[in-house]
């Protein structure tokens, strides 16, 4: 098919004499078509998929490192120090003071611990126009130890006697008198056992516990008596409460102070029940400890007190400054025993009240200086009602006017303490310490805060 147009040939032919020009109509002619009779199929044998073969070729790359020699670590096994089965420490000073302090023990045990102690110093010497201050403190005591798979059993029991003489007079002062040496002597015998259970769990989800019991009998020359019974309990846990604390732990104390005295006036029961709930804390460079110390005051009229337990440490500098703060309280009974440690002069009739610490707040610092100091400087500012004082006893049994022996007032006081301790340590040869503490009392009725 196409476009059909029309033209007109020419032809010339040309002679050397003429020239002939033929003119005709120009006639297109279409041939005919013709189909083509082929059809595509598609062929009847399958297709081949070929097949490939491959292989990796294996090819050794070899090293070989060079390696230091390790030096194992040499262990050595942890040496037991040697015990002896005896100790004995003796000596002799000037105003005839001999010393003598005795031990005895059972050597190393898997299962229990025995030993006793012997102990006495004595002076004899006198004092210049004054009665004779002869004095001597003794000692015999046992204790035995029980080790079991969880628990560790300890008894101790002891007998201990306490000699002083009321010498603060001048005899030529008293001639009338004729005070003797056993006229003016004071003798303290004290007998005590004590047992405690303690658990020794090494798990941390363990609930470790205490409990001991203890009975105490003390008597002097003139027949004032005192028994005291002492109870207390302790149950603590390992807890986690939260995810970032590294140490926690849940406790309980239980204490029991009980009292019967009996003295040439009267007879008088007392004594202290304590509750003490508490929980530690520690994680990073922080520690904290919170409780509650409910103390049952048990006289003839019992009442309660309450007093907040908190403290805070922070390793300011790891080992080598830790600041600290707090503050804490408790109630104290003054006993025959607590009194007569403080000052075995006492007329064997003075009262014996209780002492409430309601409130004490301290803070300080502590750490290392170097590998071989220490210091630890702190402060405490308590708030006391009823704080012992030791005054003249100006109506003494033994003789008017002699003020040889002494009684006890109580005040309330604002009490400040600073303390400062230094120590100096070289292993286990050389120790020193150097300690120093200021005290300043603002009392309510008291001119000054005699003999402490």
């Amino acid at each position: 098919s196409g476009m059909i147009t029309s033209a007109v040939a020419v032809g010339q032919v040309v002679t050397d004499e003429e020239e002939i020009t033929v003119v005709a109509p120009y006639k297109p002619v279409v041939p005919d078509a013709f189909k083509i009779n082929v059809s595509p199929r598609i062929p009847d044998e399958g297709l081949v998929k070929p097949q490939f073969n491959y292989s990796i070729l294996e090819k050794d790359f070899k090293v070989d490192p060079v390696l230091d020699p390790i030096t194992p670590a040499k262990i050595q096994g942890e040496s037991i120090s040697k015990l002896y089965k005896n100790y004995i420490k003796a000596g002799i000073g000037n105003y005839g003071t001999p010393y003598l302090d005795f031990f005895a023990n059972k050597l190393r045990s898997k299962k229990s611990a025995f030993g006793v102690r012997l102990k006495h110093i004595s002076s004899a010497g006198k004092i210049k126009d004054y009665a004779y201050p002869g004095n001597s403190n003794s000692e015999i005591s046992a204790y035995g130890k029980r080790f079991m798979p969880s628990h560790t059993l300890t008894t101790d029991v002891y007998y201990k006697r306490r000699g002083v003489h009321f010498y603060g007079f001048r005899p030529d002062e008293f001639p009338d008198l004729e005070l003797k040496n056993k006229d003016i002597r004071q003798t303290y015998n004290n007998l005590g056992v004590t047992a405690e259970l303690k658990s020794n769990y090494s798990g941390d989800r363990k609930l470790n516990h205490t409990l001991g019991l203890g009975y105490s009998f003390l008597a002097d020359h003139y027949k004032t008596s005192e028994s005291n019974i002492q109870f207390n309990a302790g149950l603590d846990l390992r807890t986690e409460f939260f995810d970032f604390s590294e140490r926690e732990k849940l406790g309980l104390d239980l204490g029991l102070d009980y009292f019967l005295t009996s003295d040439s006036t009267a007879t008088h029961n007392s004594g202290i029940i304590r509750i003490a709930p508490y929980y530690n804390l520690g994680f990073d460079q922080y520690y904290f400890k919170i409780g509650l110390i409910a103390d049952i005051q048990s006289d003839s009229v019992s009442s309660g007190h309450f007093y907040p337990v908190i403290r805070a440490e922070v390793k300011v500098i790891e080992d080598h400054l830790i600041t600290y703060a707090g503050l804490y309280g408790g109630l104290e009974k003054n006993s025959l025993h607590s009194l007569s440690d403080a000052n075995p002069f006492i007329a064997s009739t003075m009262e014996r009240r209780f002492t409430n610490n309601k409130i004490s707040q301290y803070g300080g610092v502590k750490g290392r200086i170097s590998k071989n100091f220490d210091y630890n400087v702190s402060f405490i500012n308590s708030t006391v009602r009823g704080m012992a004082f030791f005054v003249n006893d100006t109506a003494s049994v033994l003789g008017e006017g002699l003020n040889n022996q002494f009684a006890v007032v109580y005040d309330d006081v604002k009490h400040t303490r600073l303390i400062a301790e230094f120590g100096y340590h070289c292993q286990d040869k050389v120790n020193v310490m150097l300690r120093g503490q200021y005290n300043d009392y603002f009392l309510d009725n008291e001119d000054e805060a005699w003999h402490k």
